[in-house]
């Protein structure tokens, strides 16, 4: 996978983790998790391009009606622009986060699937054009998360994405 590749594969993946945060883990708690997605929030982070490093900055308003989430982000890095859409829900019957994610600004769909573990939300992204995508949500407490984007590229493990995101009121 060229860095290009992989720094397209971040941006899809980063609609998907912008809007989320993490509720308290017990009986129900992927589908309170779900619940506790919705809202509005902003974050500006490093992402890896092929130039280098570069400030990425993103909004992001997330809705969840019938236990999907629906998210619409706007993101900005090096004058470009673009809006990130994605659905997520959970599914009793694997016990996984499925979902799907889309980006208009990169061409790109893909398919995303999880879990979350001690309060932390894993998943795997196999986008349509074959890239795929890892991406680590952390609770970083009050309101809080940071989400960590990774691809492999040429058998190496690369961070393509670094972004701390903030709810707002």
């Amino acid at each position: 996978m060229t860095p290009l590749r992989s720094a397209r594969a971040a941006l899809l993946v980063l609609g998907l983790a912008l809007g989320l945060t993490l509720v308290p883990l017990g009986a129900g708690a992927q589908t309170d998790y779900l619940t506790g997605l919705e809202g509005n929030w902003n974050g500006t982070g490093r992402a890896a391009t092929n130039a280098g490093e570069a400030a990425i900055a993103c909004n992001i308003e997330s809705n969840v009606r019938r236990g999907r989430l629906t998210l619409q982000a706007g993101c900005n890095s090096q004058g470009q622009s673009g809006r990130i859409g994605m659905q997520l829900y959970y599914s009793e019957m694997t016990r996984q986060f499925h979902g799907e994610l889309s980006s208009p600004l990169n061409y790109i769909r893909g398919q995303l699937v999880g879990r979350l573990d001690r309060g932390d939300l894993f998943l795997r992204l196999d986008a349509e054009d074959g890239s795929q995508g890892r991406l680590l949500l952390v609770d970083e407490g009050e309101g809080r998360i940071r989400l960590l984007v990774t691809t492999v590229v040429d058998g190496a493990n690369i961070t393509i994405l670094d972004l701390p995101l903030a709810k707002t009121a």
